[in-house]
């Protein structure tokens, strides 16, 4: 509980409302929680998984289970560069794969480990006006 508070505590918003803000603090939160969690649910949660399919499912999982649990040093939020690796659209054997939502921001996520490793999320807010991770789903 204490990770979570300090991981909480570092947190940086960048050019962002107070409105805004309050709720990517609590995106934050939530991830910080997720990631904290013994199994890759609760971090699924968070994913707009909407149309993907069960073979990005399962990749996504595996990836999540490489990171669950690494202590995290923080979070922060960045406006888009509109930079390639942004960018979710992609061909994999003949199919033609978009994002789940419209990307908004770019989440950084530092952990506290010996190499200092990070981690970047598109996120976006879906039809509920809730912050999800994207991800992608065939076209």
């Amino acid at each position: 509980m204490l990770r979570i508070f300090v991981s909480c505590a570092l947190l940086v918003l960048s050019a962002c409302s107070t409105q805004k803000s309050a709720e990517l603090e609590a995106f934050a939160r939530a991830f910080t929680e997720a990631n904290q969690a013994t199994e890759v649910e609760p971090m699924l949660a968070i994913y707009a998984l909407e149309g993907t399919t069960e073979n990005t499912k399962n990749l996504l999982k595996n990836a999540l289970l490489y990171e669950l649990g690494l202590p995290i040093q923080s979070i922060e939020f960045e406006a888009l560069t509109g930079s390639h690796e942004e960018s979710i659209e992609y061909r994999h054997q003949g199919v033609d794969y978009i994002a789940t939502l419209e990307p908004s921001l770019r989440m950084r996520v530092r952990y506290e480990t010996e190499d200092r490793f990070e981690s970047l999320f598109s996120i976006g807010k879906n039809s509920a006006g809730q912050w999800r991770i994207i991800s992608s789903r065939p076209m």
